[in-house]
């Protein structure tokens, strides 16, 4: 359906990763609206996500505040004047978000009741037989655009990925080696690999002199356990506290990622680096890393894979993946990819 639009307002408030999965949807947005003016909907945290890009011209961030900012932040939609508003999440508050906003065409899914908050309505269920970002390309379906482009988008800036990155690489004598990234992060706390099998593996490929280990971290306890690798791996190095568009300048640098289901893991992907993923209560099929040459592990022997489960308490899922499996993978990425 050719929809005519000027205004366009995009939604999908959720985190690091699932906001970078929307950028191929958005470089082809652009090339079926070249010039409509297009607003995006995001989060405070993912917001850097979009900094930089070229297919959006202007990120709305939506605090999680009082009430009364919150109609103030409705208002505002309000005003805007929006022709066209696409929901690629369907969660209740964009759903409000997408009415509040006027927009004379509005784009979501058939989630339960939020289905009554648009008037052009696509099937969730016929748009999701793959990957997110797969989800998300339908849209363009319905909207008469080609899918042309499907690489996820982060555009460094020339002093993030020259400046900073070399200052921090050289100061940690990063250069000239093989860089291997080790991300122990991660939202839920089942999702992360635990955190002795990083220290055996940070270990091993460390004894190599080419090897040259550098560990991320995000947040205080995410430091704790980055330490912890250090201790055990005192060749390894820690990345400096940082934002998070300059640990994705440091991320671009790496030969190989090792880590968790995290935002960090899928912006390296926006680089097409190679990365070794860890999962279990998530499902690759949809969520994990985009793009060729990833490794995904998983613990094939259990029935409950994939079971999205934020609370339990003894994932033997990611227990069950032996750091000698990873090791072995992460030699044969470096010589396939001709790391000597």
């Amino acid at each position: 359906m050719n929809l005519k639009a000027d205004n366009i307002l995009v939604l999908r408030m959720s985190g690091v990763g699932d906001v970078l999965w929307t950028t191929p949807f958005l470089a082809n947005l652009r090339i079926g609206y070249p010039s409509a003016h297009i607003s995006y909907v995001v989060r405070e945290f993912c917001a850097p996500v979009l900094y930089n890009n070229r297919d959006v011209d202007e990120i709305i961030v939506f605090k999680k505040d009082k009430l009364f900012k919150q109609f103030s932040f409705l208002r505002n939609l309000r005003s805007a004047g929006f022709d066209l508003t696409i929901d690629l999440v369907g969660t209740p508050r964009t759903a409000i978000q997408s009415v509040i906003s006027g927009a004379g065409n509005r784009i979501g899914f058939d989630f339960g009741y939020r289905r009554h908050f648009y008037n052009h309505l696509l099937n969730a269920r016929a748009a999701n037989y793959g990957h997110e970002v797969e989800f998300n390309l339908a849209v363009l379906e319905y909207l008469g655009i080609p899918a042309s482009r499907n690489d996820l988008v982060f555009n460094l800036t020339e002093e993030e990925e020259e400046n900073y990155r070399q200052d921090i690489y050289r100061s940690l004598a990063l250069d000239g080696g093989r860089v291997i990234g080790l991300i122990p992060t991660g939202g839920w706390a089942c999702k992360r690999w635990p955190i002795d099998n990083y220290i055996a593996v940070a270990k091993t490929l460390s004894s190599n002199p080419r090897n040259k280990i550098l560990v991320f971290w995000g947040t205080p306890s995410e430091k704790t356990d980055a330490k912890m690798i250090l201790s055990a791996s005192p060749l390894s190095k820690l990345i400096p506290k940082t934002s998070l568009r300059q640990m994705a300048a440091l991320l671009a640098g790496c030969d190989l990622i090792i880590g968790n289901d995290s935002g960090p893991l899928h912006i390296a992907t926006a680089f097409k680096i190679p990365v070794i993923s860890f999962y279990g209560p998530t499902v690759p099929r949809s969520q994990g890393p985009w793009g060729q040459g990833h490794v995904v592990l998983q613990d094939k022997r259990l029935g409950c894979l994939g079971c999205n489960r934020m609370d339990c308490r003894d994932p033997k899922c990611m227990a069950g993946i032996p750091p000698d499996r990873v090791i072995k993978e992460a030699e044969r990425l470096l010589d396939h990819a001709g790391k000597n």
